[in-house]
């Protein structure tokens, strides 16, 4: 009796230690010696993109890095075994004509992370940067926190040519950036928001209906202490209105569901990413509260000069029958099938989205091509895997809930 209790005391306690729904925030104090700078557009900052080596100081968070420029941010991934990165602000210093960074670095797969600053001296590339955005002899010194450890970074190279004229699209799962203790709950706003900080091109988010027929995003058809926080509260999502949603159900950390038309908005309006795959969970008629909201977002998007691609995911034969329902939205709103490529063709889908375990499917990779149809893989997270599909495999893109291992891996090609 007691033996069993004790074994059941133990399953329970590495449940519920599963650390995917703990959100650790980034470190305070990220903007310390950013005080006293100046803006810099990020269409200068987005020269500074290329491969970085390590050249002098602690090598714990990696020796080589590849640098990414978002709308707010930059950032770097590393060569480390535990997918770390830096996530960096950055500002002009007119008093010594330097630039200066600062941010907080982490592991992908943990919640280990800590402070990290860096300044480019006006002498180590600072003005060629800012006024003719050469970057060749740029370098980067700082140190990080723990122990204020010193840190050099110099730029090597430019992405490969082979990088520069082959879009690959990484999607954030969930528009998550890391499943283990992330910093904002997966489908949320906060996640639109930074999610290209954490160096995605695109999103996947979850589509289900509310009572009222509000399109939201949310994975489970339930609630559930794994993605919303606890509460009385219980049953599924439809049954219950988007405003009730809104007044007394919060996600783990705190922020509302966000409705589809409230995540779009975001989407466009403050990322400079392309693609927003909808992983669509098939309630009746779906596609029918779907295709406004949809077709609205593309218009905004054209309104402000932005290239947008929203694409409703088809991951099943109920979800297809739902769509056929709605033949407006098939013709002319793009769409995605998982099923197999004939499916794709069927349903005159421009996208295929087999799972990896599929394997590298070349040959219907390759006829998808020869017929216009990409193929983005789900989800590639660990790195041997990450490793064979980019070198052995024909994808477009793929989802991870890891993503900075797939960055540096693919972006660090030749």
């Amino acid at each position: 009796m007691n033996y069993r209790f004790t074994y059941l005391l133990l399953v329970l306690m590495i449940f519920f230690s599963c650390s995917k729904n703990q959100i650790t925030l980034p470190p305070n104090g990220l903007n310390a010696n950013l005080i006293n700078t100046t803006p810099i557009s990020n269409t200068v900052m987005k020269n500074m993109e290329g491969i970085y080596s390590l050249s002098s100081g602690s090598s714990s968070l990696g020796s080589e890095f590849v640098c990414k420029v978002s709308k707010n941010k930059i950032s770097f991934f590393s060569n480390n075994e535990n997918g770390i990165f830096f996530i960096l602000g950055y500002g002009y210093n007119q008093a010594n004509g330097s630039i200066q960074f600062s941010g907080f670095w982490r592991y992908s797969q943990n919640a280990t992370q800590g402070t990290i600053k860096f300044s480019v001296a006006s002498t180590d590339g600072a003005s060629d940067l800012l006024l003719n955005g050469i970057v060749s002899h740029l370098q980067l010194k700082g140190n990080f926190n723990p122990s204020n450890q010193a840190i050099s970074l110099q730029y090597k190279r430019p992405f490969s040519q082979y990088v520069l004229t082959h879009e690959f699209v990484i999607f954030a799962h969930h528009g998550v950036q890391t499943t283990a203790n992330p910093p904002y709950a997966q489908n949320s706003i906060n996640g639109v928001l930074h999610d290209e900080d954490y160096g995605v091109d695109a999103l996947e988010f979850d589509v289900r209906l509310t009572k009222d027929n509000v399109p939201i995003c949310m994975h489970d058809a339930n609630y559930d202490i794994r993605l919303t926080q606890k509460g009385p509260v219980y049953g599924d999502f439809n049954l219950y209105t988007f405003d009730f949603l809104e007044n007394y159900v919060r996600l783990v950390d705190g922020q509302k569901i966000p409705s589809l038309a409230q995540a779009l908005q975001v989407f466009v309006d403050s990322t400079t990413m392309k693609y927003f795959w909808m992983d669509v969970k098939g309630d009746p008629d779906v596609f029918k509260y779907m295709e406004p909201i949809v077709r609205d977002a593309y218009a905004r998007a054209h309104a402000a000069n932005r290239d947008v691609v929203i694409f409703a995911d088809l991951p099943s034969t109920s979800v297809i029958d739902e769509y056929r329902k709605q033949p407006s939205y098939g013709a002319d709103l793009p769409c995605m099938c998982e099923l197999s490529l004939q499916d794709a063709i069927d349903n005159n889908c421009k996208y295929f989205g087999p799972r990896f375990t599929l394997g590298l499917l070349l040959d219907d990779v390759n006829k998808g091509h020869s017929l216009g149809i990409k193929t983005y893989t789900w989800s590639l997270n660990d790195k041997t895997t990450i490793e064979k599909y980019l070198q052995d495999g024909n994808f477009d893109g793929a989802i991870s809930d890891y993503p900075a291992y797939l960055i540096y891996d693919y972006y660090g090609l030749k």
